[in-house]
């Protein structure tokens, strides 16, 4: 099996987003390409609590693919973070 390196274009950057959930409290969510199988066709959403580093991570598939993830990600809207964040799991 031969691995091929994507073109930088397709890479997504390390675009966050910052906002705070019903608790208060203030998280930080990252995107990145998915990491299970065929994960290309996918991309993840990473949050990381601000306010209590200890907080487990949590971690949300998008139904978007990994190339197309950044420019969805800056546009997506604060209630859509929060819905993503409301269906994460911990990573």
């Amino acid at each position: 099996m031969a691995w091929e390196r994507r073109p930088a274009e397709e890479t997504p950057a390390a675009e966050q987003r910052t906002f705070r959930d019903e608790r208060g409290r203030r998280w930080t969510g990252v995107v990145h390409s998915g990491s299970e199988r065929r994960g290309e066709e996918h991309a993840e959403v990473i949050f990381m609590c601000d306010d209590q580093p200890s907080e487990t991570r949590r971690v949300a598939r998008l139904p978007i693919k990994a190339a197309e993830v950044d420019d969805r990600w800056r546009e997506m809207g604060e209630d859509e973070v929060l819905e993503a964040f409301r269906r994460s799991r911990p990573a």
